[in-house]
């Protein structure tokens, strides 16, 4: 088996659909593969593999003599803290929140995401069970962990770990979302770049030490990265064979020893230490297990080879010439869940552009029927929007197809304009999202949208 076949039996498998895949040993890339039109080059959301790196400054915290695993986290937050606080809340420490054993029965993470502060809705639940006993995945859980780093060293967790961890490594892009009460987000909305996930998982191959420095204990490294609990409703799964059942701090132990840090839709950073050797995967979206699988089957079951490999996979979506006429006017939008005004199509520089007017932002997506357009728009992440590059690829066939990549992201918008007289029928849709849902939204010509071919921007 080999690092080629692997990429053709992603392409082959439903559930998995992958965009960067890194394999490295050492200090060594053995190989690398993205699919255009994404880039390496640029940054990428890590979703859930954010709370790994709560973990890495908890263990740097704890290097430093600021805190230990054993602290309980009430002396954190007195002014947080509930009139009536739960018994078992009382009994909580930081070893539970790595756990994810604090001690709730229920995933409450649409109860928690909707408060304005996090930390006392954190604190304010119910915790039924004893803590570190029963596993159940919280990602705000992992948002206290962040919390208590402020509390014990007065750095937000991006200014910690930029000053311990990333700056060291020569990472400087790292770029953060906050919650509703202004902290580094523990759980979720890290992005980096690929190779600067490459560079991480040579740390943790390395026991710590990153070209000659030592940066986290190996003593607590060993901790987080071996099984601390069971996962208990993932124990009988038949569809968990390759995940595994058991959980360390903030990383998932899979088959063979193996361990992992992964995000939603099939972002994944396999440690494979027997093998010396790092899986990195970025995936517009994949199903874990699926991906897994896949991974220890091509690369993992017999010795790393490279094989015989073409880079240059087409592009989903392919640019066709049109001589079809854009109505060159602004619509004024009916109501509608994307917050979009208006809209209005320009020429610009011999192709068009669409100018995207919301409530806060306005994103012009440049396009043509000759190639594909790359720009910069303002739009969702994990919490917040962000300013982020996109690759578009348009088409013009009695229907105005623009499918935008969110390269930054998983995420891959459709477009759609019906144009019809002075009215157009816009239909957006996105292939994953927590946030954003398919819809259609009618648009009414305005009175002064209509503008000559000679307009530019």
């Amino acid at each position: 088996m080999s690092f080629s076949e692997f990429i053709h039996a992603c392409d082959r498998n439903d559930n998995v659909r992958i965009s960067h895949v890194i394999c490295s040993s050492g200090d060594s890339i053995l190989a690398e593969y993205v699919k255009p039109p994404y880039r390496m080059n640029t940054l990428r959301l890590f979703f859930s593999m954010t709370k790994t790196f709560a973990s890495l400054a908890i263990g740097i915290a704890g290097d430093l003599g600021l805190l230990t695993i054993d602290d309980y986290i009430i002396k954190y937050f007195p002014e947080d803290l509930p009139q009536l606080p739960d018994k078992n809340l009382c009994r909580i420490k930081i070893h539970h929140l790595l756990t994810m054993s604090s001690g709730i029965h229920d995933n409450t993470y649409a109860g928690l995401y909707a408060q304005s502060n996090w930390i006392k809705a954190f604190l304010k639940q119910e915790f039924p069970h004893e803590p570190g006993i029963y596993y159940r995945y919280s990602t705000h859980s992992s948002h206290m962990l962040s919390a208590i780093i402020t509390k014990v060293s007065s750095l937000s967790l991006e200014e910690f770990l930029n000053k311990y961890l990333f700056h060291p490594m020569g990472i400087y892009e790292a770029q953060w979302e906050q919650s509703p009460e202004h902290l580094t987000a523990g759980g979720m909305g890290l992005s980096l770049y690929p190779h600067s996930l490459v560079k991480i998982s040579q740390l943790l191959l390395n026991k710590g030490v990153y070209h000659g420095k030592r940066l986290i204990s190996q003593d607590y490294l060993e901790s987080a990265t071996r099984q601390q609990i069971v996962k208990q409703d993932d124990v009988n799964r038949p569809d968990n064979h390759f995940c595994g059942a058991g959980y360390g701090f903030q990383f998932h132990i899979s088959r063979g020893g193996f361990y992992r840090f992964d995000g939603a839709f099939g972002q994944l950073c396999l440690i494979c230490p027997s093998k010396n050797l790092s899986v990195t995967v970025f995936s517009e979206n994949s199903k874990m297990e699926a991906l897994l699988s896949l991974v220890y089957e091509y690369l993992l079951e017999e010795p790393f080879t490279c094989g015989e490999f073409d880079a240059g996979q087409e592009m989903s979506g392919e640019a066709k010439n049109s001589t079809a006429e854009i109505p060159l006017r602004k619509y004024q939008l009916s109501q509608n869940g994307l917050d979009l005004e208006s809209i209005e199509f320009i020429r610009k520089n011999g192709a068009y552009s669409l100018i995207l007017c919301e409530k806060e932002h306005t994103n012009i997506i440049d396009f043509s029927f000759s190639g594909e357009k790359q720009g910069q728009i303002y739009f969702i992440k994990d919490l917040q929007k962000h300013w982020q590059k996109y690759v578009c690829i348009a088409t013009f066939d009695q229907v105005l197809k623009l499918k935008v990549f969110l390269i930054e992201t998983p995420y891959i918008v459709d477009y759609s304009f019906i144009f019809s007289g002075k009215e157009v029928l816009l239909e957006f849709s996105i292939n994953v999202s927590f946030t954003l849902q398919n819809q259609t939204i009618r648009g009414f010509a305005m009175p002064d949208g209509l503008f000559s071919e000679g307009r530019n921007i």
